[in-house]
């Protein structure tokens, strides 16, 4: 039975791997969902790859004006208004789903019905299509503080198109939570969404694309400095979400969360700060100590990073 709905939402502005990313959603063994493509702006010829599809459950987008280049996240909500059904994909133009993503994802529902975010594995992929990396399977449920945990620990290979979201429960938490460039916005929305726990796909069905016309991989001062404050204001939500799970302060729960995600925040943070010469220390060195959020040595730790990589 096809009683579970599903919108594939595609925000769509690269053209080089479009074709495989419809054609790895359109080739779902379970065929109840809809496919929005919403085209921003782009300035390459994505009707031309769009055209090649026919397919009656494809819906064609075209914003008006590019909205992703200025805020990727108030993009990505624009184009889920779009979405009918029960349950949303945020697929992206370059990453692709097995055959069998949908029907792993019709299984964990019914097994799982009171769950709003049914996550799928992920393997990284290079832009030929070799894989990287995978990741190990979960177990089939997860309450939200053994995901939460898991998370803080860095288990997960990142990735937005993995996650299942019900349309009324991200809905309710107003869309996708922002923050600059969308740096840390599908991990937020996804813990966020996680505390009527999460329902895990073992297999990994979703394969995230590296490449260099990635957003994450471009690099200059301005995308790096908005990087950083999202990396900040994100560690400040992730305690805040710890906290609201019932924890008293400096339990067990609330410092391995705590010292999971504080050693890739720092990780992060050192790898972000390599990118600035040494003729920005004084950003450097104020963009680290004005983190309330680390220890002093932690401060300093990052401090004595930086100045290795500079060596």
């Amino acid at each position: 039975m096809n009683d579970i709905s599903f919108s594939f939402v595609m925000p769509a502005y690269k053209k080089r791997f479009l074709y495989q990313a419809i054609d790895s959603i359109l080739k779902q063994r379970y065929t109840n969902f809809e496919l929005i493509i919403v085209n921003d702006a782009s300035p390459e010829n994505l009707n031309e790859v769009v055209s090649m599809f026919n397919d009656e459950r494809i819906r064609y987008e075209v914003n008006e004006k590019n909205i992703g280049g200025q805020d990727l996240i108030a993009n990505w909500n624009h184009c889920i208004d779009y979405a009918k059904n029960d349950y949303i994909i945020l697929a992206t133009d370059d990453d692709m789903f097995d055959s069998d993503f949908l029907s792993d994802a019709v299984h964990m529902i019914k097994k799982y019905p009171g769950v709003d975010l049914i996550r799928s594995g992920v393997k990284k992929i290079d832009e030929a299509g070799k894989t990287l990396d995978v990741e190990f399977p979960l177990k089939g449920h997860m309450t939200c503080r053994e995901f939460t945990l898991f998370y803080a620990k860095g288990g997960t290979i990142s990735c937005v198109s993995n996650y299942i979201f019900r349309k009324a429960a991200l809905q309710g938490i107003g869309g996708f939570l922002s923050y600059p460039r969308g740096h840390y916005s599908d991990d937020a929305t996804a813990l966020a969404l996680s505390l009527r726990d999460v329902a895990c796909i073992s297999s990994n069905d979703v394969s995230f694309r590296v490449s260099g016309i990635n957003l994450s991989n471009q690099s200059s001062i301005g995308i790096t400095l908005d990087q950083i404050n999202a990396t900040k204001q994100f560690m400040e939500w992730f305690m805040d979400h710890v906290h609201k799970q019932d924890v008293t302060p400096g339990d067990f729960f609330e410092r391995a969360c705590y010292g999971g995600y504080k050693a890739q925040y720092m990780g992060m943070m050192t790898k972000l700060l390599g990118k600035f010469p040494l003729s920005k220390l004084f950003l450097v060195i104020k963009t680290i100590y004005k983190n309330e959020q680390l220890f002093k040595k932690d401060k300093l730790q990052l401090t004595a990073n930086y100045f290795i990589n500079k060596i």
